[in-house]
C-alpha cells in the first residue's frame, strides 16, 4: 500500500468514526462531562486535520513544490485545478483547527469543536478528489 492509499484510508476511518459518534455529542456540555467522548472526538479531528496537511504535503513534494509551514502545505494544493479554490480556503483553517487543539487545549472553545463535527464535507471532497488522484495514478 502506497503512502497516499495509506493516509487515505485512515482518513476515510476517522470521518467515519466522527459521523458515527456524532449524535452522541449533543452540545459542548457534553463533551465537558464525557471525558472519553471528548478525547475521542478531539483525537479524531485532530488525525483528520493531519492526515489533509500530510497528504497536501506529499502532493505538495510531488510536484516539486516547497512550503514554510502546514497552512501553506495546504493552500499549495490550489496549484492543481482539481482542488477549486473554495475548497482550498476551508481546508486551509485545518492546520490552525489542529495547532489550538495541540496546544490550547485547556482553553479550547468546544462550541468549535461541536462545530468542526458539523463541517467535515470540505474533508469529505477533499478525500474523493485524492482518492480519485490516486486511482489515476495506480490505474
Amino acid at each position: 500500500m502506497t503512502y497516499l492509499v495509506e493516509r487515505l484510508s485512515e482518513l476515510r476511518r476517522h470521518l467515519d468514526h466522527l459521523r458515527e459518534i456524532r449524535p452522541r455529542v449533543t452540545s459542548r456540555e457534553t463533551l465537558e462531562r464525557d471525558l472519553s467522548l471528548h478525547n475521542d472526538v478531539l483525537f479524531s479531528l485532530l488525525t483528520v486535520c493531519q492526515l489533509v496537511i500530510d497528504v497536501a504535503g506529499d502532493l505538495a513534494a510531488r510536484r516539486g513544490d516547497r512550503f514554510e509551514d502546514y497552512t501553506e502545505a495546504v493552500r499549495s494544493l490550489g496549484r492543481d485545478t482539481r482542488f477549486t479554490p473554495e475548497l482550498v480556503r476551508k481546508l486551509e483553517r485545518l492546520p490552525g483547527f489542529r495547532n489550538v487543539v495541540i496546544h490550547e487545549y485547556v482553553a479550547l472553545d468546544l462550541d468549535r469543536v461541536v462545530d468542526a463535527l458539523d463541517d467535515l464535507a470540505p474533508v469529505e471532497q477533499f478525500l474523493e478528489v485524492v482518492r480519485k488522484m490516486a486511482a489515476d495514478d495506480l490505474g
